[in-house]
């Protein structure tokens, strides 16, 4: 066995080492009823960051406009055109569904079940991790040419300015700060990060979470004849954990890395090699499996439509090549744990139905005209959560201003846009 399957198989053991008090706090508009918290307030403006369509250029693009709650805030399209017409991405635009909780970005040694020490690359954001964490990933595409477009600070900092929930957020931050282009984008992104740490983003509130917990009737005889091959003979669960690890219940991946032969689709795309060389060339990241049922074309690259086609490709990848075509890096991939399951037709069928099972309730019955879920159940508050919450990398930057946040601003002036401040 490979190492990434060995690590996998040991990830899957841990044991979930906490349990928090849960506290019903449903959505950002719930946030109100409980105070004007310091992550309430800065959730409220992120939420209005995240509709803005002024914030691209030139203007009519926004975080929803890739993220659509409808979607469980993916894209329906393979690739998400830009700003600027006739532009557009390489990869299909991820779920932002309990993208907060993430593990951030690490080289990790793990033990075998033999005793073996072994390393593997996991967690991260975007398809292939370039982003430490979710601080780090919200800011680039705003700079992106083919997503939001902006050239550098100054520009989203004006933007800001302009907006229709300007002076909500020179409240919020004060008038130094709000001067000060490095301060006002500094905390426009940690407004997103609060927005996207908001319970309604992580309700765990699927069928599959019920029968976790014990509630044998809450699957078909279908769904659970596919959860038996989903641990068995599909190797699902080898990748996409159905135990808790640092959360609970269980994200459904382990946030490792893998080539899985998809097909090709445009350039080349390098994934987790770009970052680390040639051994992860064509690697991407394992993605939740939670509301996988909306979030269709699938892998990195939309390449794949249905689930159906999603368990056919798993199963016999290497026995129709022809069916598949080309992949960009044939020498990675992954040809011990996929590729030639020798799944029944019936198995393949059942595994397509126990995906409906990993729907959060509050998307699917999610009612029309209103602009995002709400949980059905209680769901600890962020405040109640926050040290779980893998974001730290907003320490690092130039305008953290320290601990606690009423340390007063930089004064510093903004950073020259041509040293670093577009993403790359």
């Amino acid at each position: 066995m490979e190492w990434w399957s060995s690590h996998r198989i040991v990830a899957a053991l841990l044991p979930c080492l906490f349990l928090v008090d849960m506290v019903a706090i449903e959505s950002v508009e719930a946030i109100e009823d409980s105070g004007p918290t310091e992550q309430g307030i800065a959730a409220k403006i992120g939420q209005e960051i995240f509709l803005d369509e002024s914030l691209s250029r030139p203007v009519g693009q926004a975080c929803v406009s890739c993220h659509s709650p409808a979607f469980a805030f993916a894209d329906p399209r393979p690739v998400s055109p830009g700003a600027v017409k006739g532009r557009e991405g390489r990869r299909n635009a991820p779920s932002l569904m309990y993208a907060a909780l993430i593990p951030s970005f690490a080289y990790e040694d793990l033990f075998t079940e033999d005793g073996r020490e072994i390393y593997a690359y996991e967690g991260g954001l975007f398809h292939d991790g370039r982003a430490r964490d979710l601080f780090e990933q919200v800011q680039q595409p705003f700079f992106d040419p083919n997503e939001m477009n902006l050239t550098d600070l100054a520009e989203l900092a004006a933007r800001l300015r302009r907006s229709a929930y300007a002076g909500e957020m020179k409240n919020w931050i004060g008038p130094q700060r709000w001067k000060d282009d490095r301060q006002l984008t500094y905390h426009a992104f940690r407004a997103l990060v609060e927005f996207l740490k908001d319970p309604m983003f992580r309700p765990f509130d699927a069928r599959i979470d019920d029968y976790l917990a014990g509630n044998s009737g809450a699957l078909s005889e279908s769904e659970r004849r596919g959860l038996e091959v989903f641990r068995g003979p599909g190797k699902c669960a080898d990748c996409h954990l159905l135990e808790p690890t640092s959360w609970t219940p269980p994200l459904l991946s382990d946030f490792g890395y893998d080539n899985l032969g998809v097909p090709s689709r445009g350039e080349k795309d390098s994934g987790l090699g770009a970052k680390i060389g040639d051994e992860g060339m064509g690697q991407f990241r394992a993605p939740s499996l939670r509301n996988v049922e909306l979030t269709a074309p699938y892998m990195h690259n939309g390449s794949i439509q249905t689930l159906q086609e999603v368990m056919e490709f798993y199963n016999k990848r290497d026995l129709e090549p022809q069916r598949w075509g080309v992949t960009d890096f044939p020498e990675t991939v992954n040809r011990e744990d996929m590729g030639n399951l020798k799944l029944t037709d019936q198995q393949v069928k059942d595994l397509v139905a126990l995906m409906a099972a990993f729907t959060d309730r509050s998307l699917a019955v999610s009612k029309y005209g209103k602009p995002f879920p709400s949980s059905r159940k209680p769901v600890p508050a962020t405040a109640a959560k926050r040290l779980y919450f893998p974001d730290w990398t907003h320490r690092l930057h130039a305008a953290f201003p320290g601990a606690p946040d009423e340390v007063p601003p930089s004064t510093d002036k903004p950073p020259n846009p041509s040293k670093g401040a577009r993403a790359k």
